[in-house]
This record gives C-alpha cells, structure tokens and sequence, in this order.
C-alpha cells in the first residue's frame, strides 16, 4: 500500500484528487496539506511514499518543496499536479514520477500510482543502504509549439518516418528529429530491440 500526501491551496483540488487516490486499491493513507509549510510538517509526522503536489501556491511551490525533499536520504516519490504545462521541464529536472495536468484524469491518476509501486518494489528490492535508482531518461517532443517531456520506458514502441522517428506512448504518438538507427544504439541497454527492417 501506497501512503501518500496530497498538497494543494485549493482545498475542492485536495479533496477531489484524494477521493480519485481513495478508489485505488494499491493507496493506503491519504494525507492533505493546503499550503507548503503544512506539507512539510505533514512529512515529518507522518510515513509518506509520495507526493501529489500541486506547482502553484503562495510561499512555498511545489517545485520548491520538491527541492527540499530532494535532499532527504529517502525521498517521497512527487507526482506533479498542475493547470500549467509550461514547468514540465524543471519537474522532470527534479525527478518527478509523474505530471498530471488538471483537471487530472483516472487513467493517467492510476498510470502515477503504477510508477510510484514499481519505484517503491525496486527501492525494496535494492535494500535500505543502496543506491538511489537512475533518474529514468526523459525525452523532449515539441507538439504544436509546446515541448512535453516523455519517460522513455512510457515508450511502447518507435516506428520510424522517413528520417526521423515517431515514438508511441499509451495516450499519444510522438515525431522527433533523431533516426531510429540512432535511437536503436542508444537504447539497446533498455531492453529496446529492433523487429523489422
């Protein structure tokens, strides 16, 4: 089970999104804070694995508190939740597991959980003295003059058009300037494999 703590300034954003993690039966407690400062002493009282923050509040932001926990020897997983695609970067530069666009959408709600068990299965696998896992490697795709970042194990499969690739995820399909000779070489150690000429 999944404990998480669910930080917005909006308090129907808060209620709204815990009744969404509430009907997934892989979350446990579900905690709230309406500002940053209460979201911090949230994590010092209570057993938190992540984070659905929400970018955009007075004092401290979402992406600040990211910071300070970034700092933690164990940090929470951190979902970003936001109005607002433009900070997609600098949440992945933070290792976000997750940005969801509001109004946040079940499907991808739960595609956030899924991530955070398996970050949370490969934390206990590793043991509690190892190693922080590798950041997973996030690719840029400008769509319609707006620059999304995609986890690339999100990737099903790539298929290449004329120069260049198309990249196909669950919800979209994605065309980047790179070959695909390219991206078969720098993603063979990720379990990608060639099927067709």
């Amino acid at each position: 089970m999944v404990n998480v703590l669910v930080v917005d300034d909006e308090l129907p954003a808060v209620e709204a999104l815990a009744y969404l993690l509430a009907r997934d039966e892989r979350v446990g407690s579900i905690h709230k804070a309406a500002s940053g400062a209460e979201a911090l002493r949230a994590l010092e009282n209570h057993d938190v694995d992540a984070l659905f923050l929400d970018i955009h509040m007075p004092a401290l932001s979402g992406l600040d508190i990211a910071r300070v926990i970034s700092r933690f020897s164990r940090p929470p997983a951190v979902v970003f939740v936001t109005a607002d695609e433009d900070k997609a970067v600098q949440a992945f530069e933070l290792a976000a597991v997750g940005y969801l666009l509001k109004p946040v959408r079940a499907e991808r709600l739960a595609g956030s959980v899924r991530r955070i068990c398996e970050l949370l299965d490969d934390r206990m696998a590793r043991g509690e003295g190892a190693e922080p896992a590798a950041r997973p490697e996030v690719i840029s795709v400008d769509q319609g003059g707006v620059t999304k970042m995609i986890r690339r194990d999100d990737i099903r499969y790539v298929q290449a058009q004329g120069d260049y690739a198309r990249l196909h995820t669950a919800e979209s399909s994605y065309l980047i300037r790179v070959p695909l000779n390219d991206l078969e070489r720098q993603w063979a150690q990720a379990g990608y494999l060639r099927i067709h000429r």
